[in-house]
């Protein structure tokens, strides 16, 4: 099966984000595990493993449409120094692969590749959960001030 060239471009695009994602959350996982903050070390951890399963299904979709998988690097990995500047960062990567996957939804739908869509419509809606909760998460820290936020993630 030959898929669209704009469709792979989409894809290929949104596996970098999914790669990327997968090692921040794997890095801010262990500096909040070393920090003492178990409670964001699991929920990291978690999205890095979704992450891992969502690259898995973008690949096989990559190479079911006779692409070649071909993410490219968005720059290296380093955790920030404060859970409030890993949030930011999470922030950025996530609203960053929002943007992508509504522009790639539409292309995907132009050119009749509906399963494409329907998988990228899918991340999307795990995507804005994301960004949902980080938005939920940065605002508690604001309110709570930095003491109380980071004593309600030891648990």
């Amino acid at each position: 099966m030959k898929g669209d060239a704009k469709v792979l471009a989409h894809l290929n695009e949104y596996l970098s984000y999914e790669l990327t994602g997968h090692r921040q959350y794997l890095v801010h996982a262990a500096m909040c595990r070393n920090d003492g903050l178990q409670r964001m070390a699991r929920i990291q951890e978690a999205y890095s493993a979704e992450e891992t399963q969502h690259a898995a299904r973008i690949l096989d979709r990559i190479l079911l449409l006779g692409g070649v998988a071909a993410p490219r690097e968005f720059g290296p990995i380093a955790g920030g120094p404060t859970l409030a500047a890993q949030l930011a960062r999470d922030h950025a990567l996530v609203a960053g692969a929002i943007a992508h996957l509504r522009a790639a939804v539409g292309d995907c739908e132009a050119c009749g590749d509906y399963v494409s869509r329907d998988l990228l419509t899918e991340m999307l809606d795990d995507e804005e959960r994301h960004l949902h909760w980080l938005d939920t998460e940065m605002r508690l820290a604001a309110q709570l001030g930095e003491h109380n936020y980071l004593q309600s993630q030891m648990g």
